[in-house]
């Protein structure tokens, strides 16, 4: 989904870029209406004056005064021009030259105007009004030239657009402050919510604006809610396993009882039972923990949780006296619950102790999340054990001692926080696993 930023930016720019043009639009309009109705006052004027220098003689004949008319009607294509009719007989003015000027005669009072195209290709704005004279009825018809108004129009479209241009410009940059400084708000709550991730907070900043309040405010019930009952959980889960365990006990006591010890068939029953209730027992307390908090964890101590960790292996395989090579780069980070991995690493790395010859090899890097890799030096895994490696309860050398939980663990684990479990041959020739967590539990 587009941000919402770009959204309202994209919305408001095209809302002030159709407003300023129908703006440019509607005032180029009655900017030319108001000239063209300017310039037929002043054509209304030079027609009444053409119409005061008429004279009609007694024969009907009609005469103009030359005197009292302007001299731009008499240069030729002067762009100012006039026709007089009256009695089947009409007069032009001398601008017109040779150029036939139609002309409609029109009854008195009456009045037309229109654009036709005059001499010289020129653009007219033609006037035509009826009047009564002497008895006699007169046509007269005023044209003047509008190309110098037209260029004055499209000069004024020119410098208005470019003035809109630079009003467009300043409003976009005054709208994207006022956008920016909206939506602050809401980078506040995504920093929250970044930090959250991280386990930093436990609750996110009420201080937002009133729209979003409520879900903030719900969001926060939520976690506070998860929170409480993940711990319920966790604390029932414990006393359950406790109350078990005691039981268990209890059981293997009574097995141990003189009348039960003659019946070795039916105390190895007692014990195998108790025995595969008890790994049950574990094994669900472990898929527990993979759930971690409800909150994700806060940023582990790779370095020093792999320090104490194999500092507790080379105690518990001290007869094989082991030596863990560890690189850590330095840009690699695990943001994460602590127990899962630990429980993950311990399985892995209690795995590689069991097999190893004397070396094992712990790499963590970061490729696009963060890259744990486990090698040891021992016989490896045969190629058609690879795929089955992870299935529960299956173990490659019933000979030695587990349950096959261990690596089945390391699976829940992994795909609770939707990495991937790799197996393959490690070049120090046992076995090479490889877990790939995603990016934001690196960052």
């Amino acid at each position: 989904m587009t941000s919402l930023k770009h959204r309202l930016s994209f919305g408001l720019t095209a809302t002030i870029a159709v407003l300023l043009f129908i703006q440019w639009a509607l005032i180029s309009y009655f900017v030319g209406q108001m000239n063209e109705d300017q310039l037929l006052d002043r054509m209304q004027r030079e027609a009444e004056s053409l119409l005061a220098s008429i004279e009609i003689d007694a024969s009907g004949e009609m005469k103009l005064d030359p005197r009292r008319m302007s001299s731009v009607y008499m240069t030729p294509f002067s762009g100012h021009y006039y026709t007089v009719c009256a009695n089947l007989q009409c007069q032009q003015s001398r601008s017109l030259w040779d150029h036939n000027f139609s002309l409609n005669l029109l009854r008195p009072g009456e009045r037309i105007n229109h654009y036709t195209t005059g001499p010289e290709e020129q653009r007219l704005l033609t006037l035509t009004m009826g009047f009564r004279k002497q008895g006699q009825q007169l046509t007269i018809a005023i044209a003047e030239d509008t190309s110098a108004l037209q260029a004055q129009l499209s000069q004024f479209q020119l410098q208005f657009s470019l003035l809109s241009a630079v009003g467009l410009l300043l409003l976009l940059l005054i709208q994207w402050w006022l956008v920016r400084n909206a939506l602050q708000p809401l980078g506040s709550v995504q920093e929250d919510l970044t930090r959250l991730e991280r386990g930093e907070i436990d609750q996110i900043s009420t201080d937002a604006p009133d729209e979003i309040q409520p879900m903030i405010s719900e969001l926060n019930q939520l976690l506070h809610s998860l929170t409480r009952k993940n711990r319920r959980s966790r604390e029932a889960l414990g006393n359950l396993a406790h109350a078990l365990k005691t039981r268990l006990a209890l059981i293997n006591q009574i097995a141990d009882r003189p009348e039960i010890r003659v019946n070795r068939e039916l105390q190895d029953t007692i014990y195998n039972a108790s025995s595969a209730i008890g790994q049950i027992i574990e094994r669900e307390l472990k898929r527990a923990r993979l759930l971690g908090a409800p909150l994700p964890g806060q940023r582990v101590a790779l370095r020093q949780e792999l320090t104490e960790l194999t500092e507790t292996l080379r105690q518990l395989y001290l007869e094989k006296a082991i030596q863990f090579h560890i690189t850590i780069a330095s840009e690699a980070k695990f943001y994460g619950d602590r127990e899962d991995l630990l429980e993950m690493l311990g399985n892995l790395l209690d795995n590689a102790c069991k097999w190893c010859e004397q070396e094992v090899k712990i790499t963590i890097t970061a490729d696009k999340g963060v890259q744990f890799i486990i090698e040891d030096d021992g016989a490896g895994c045969s190629a058609e054990h690879l795929h089955s490696i992870t299935r529960r309860g299956f173990r490659a050398d019933e000979t030695r001692p587990g349950s096959g939980l261990g690596l089945a663990i390391v699976y829940d684990i992994v795909d609770s926080y939707d990495g991937v479990l790799l197996f393959d041959a490690s070049a120090m020739g046992g076995l090479k696993v490889i877990v790939r967590l995603p990016e934001r539990y690196s960052r």
